[in-house]
C-alpha cells in the first residue's frame, strides 16, 4: 500500500476500528506487525481522556505485565514523547535522556516480549493536546531508512488527523444527551474557579459528602476521573459559563 492509498483509505474509514485496521495494513508492509495507539493528554476537542494503548495489537502478556509493573510511569519511550521534535527509533532513545536501571530494564524485558526494531511518532493536536504511535515488529527486521521514517510519520500523522475527526463527530452526536442539573453546573463553575470539596460545600451550604456526590454524577456524565477534564468539556459545550 503506498501513502496516497493509505490517505485515499484513512478519509474514507467510517470508524476507529477500520481506521486502526488500514494503519495495521500499512505498518506490515515495513514489517512493524505490532503498534500501539495512545493519547498522551486528555483530548478535550473529541472528549476523549489520556489513555495508554486505546487501540494495540501489541502481545497480551506484554501489555498485562507492563500494567502491573506500572512501567507506563518511567518507559523512557512514552516519556520522550512528550518532548521529542520529531518520531525516533527506540536504539536512539539514549542518546535523549540518560536511562534509569529500571527503564533500562523496561526496555529488555520489550525486546524480550518479542517488540523489535521500536519507532515511536510523536503526534499534536490543537490545545496541547498529544497522541503518540508506537510500532515494533515480533522479528529481528533491519531498521527503517531515514525515508522510509518519514512516510510512515506522515501516515501516523494521517491516521491522527482522521481518528480526531472521527471522534469528533461521534461525539457531537452523543454530547448533545448530556445535561447537568442546575446544582451540578453550579459545582462545576466553583471547580472551574480552583474551589477545593470543602470550600464548594461551605459556599453552597452543603456537606463535603454531598459535594462529592454530585460530583461523582458529573464524572460519570462526562466518562471521565478530571474534574478538569469535565470542566472543560462543560465550558466547550456550553453547558456552564465562566
Amino acid at each position: 500500500m503506498d501513502i496516497l492509498s493509505f490517505i485515499e483509505k484513512t478519509n474514507k474509514a467510517s470508524n476507529s476500528k477500520e481506521l486502526f485496521s488500514i494503519l495495521k495494513q500499512l505498518m506490515a508492509y515495513y514489517g512493524f506487525d505490532r503498534i500501539l495507539f495512545s493519547l498522551m493528554t486528555d483530548h478535550t476537542t473529541i472528549s476523549r481522556a489520556a489513555g495508554h494503548g486505546l487501540m494495540r495489537n501489541y502481545p497480551d502478556d506484554w501489555m498485562a505485565h507492563y500494567n502491573e509493573k506500572n512501567y507506563q510511569d518511567i518507559d523512557p519511550v512514552r516519556q520522550y514523547v512528550f518532548q521529542a521534535p520529531a518520531n525516533f527509533l527506540w536504539t536512539d532513545i539514549e542518546k535523549y535522556i540518560k536511562l534509569s536501571k529500571e527503564q533500562e530494564k523496561c526496555m529488555n524485558e520489550a525486546k524480550e516480549a518479542g517488540l523489535n526494531r521500536g519507532a515511536a511518532f510523536p503526534m499534536r493536536g490543537p490545545m496541547g493536546e498529544m497522541a503518540g504511535i508506537g510500532v515494533a515488529s515480533s522479528e529481528k527486521i533491519k531498521p527503517p531508512s531515514k525515508n522510509e521514517l518519514a512516510l510512515l510519520n506522515i501516515a501516523c500523522q494521517q491516521f491522527y488527523i482522521s481518528y480526531t475527526a472521527l471522534e469528533k463527530e461521534k461525539n457531537e452526536i452523543k454530547n448533545y444527551d448530556i445535561q447537568l442539573t442546575n446544582r451540578e453546573a453550579e459545582i462545576l463553575k466553583w471547580c472551574a474557579q480552583g474551589k477545593t470539596t470543602w470550600e464548594i460545600s461551605v459556599i453552597l451550604g452543603l456537606s463535603e459528602d454531598g459535594v462529592l456526590f454530585h460530583l461523582r454524577n458529573i464524572m460519570k456524565k462526562f466518562s471521565t476521573s478530571s474534574r478538569v477534564y469535565a470542566v472543560m468539556q462543560a465550558i466547550r459545550m456550553g453547558l456552564i459559563y465562566i
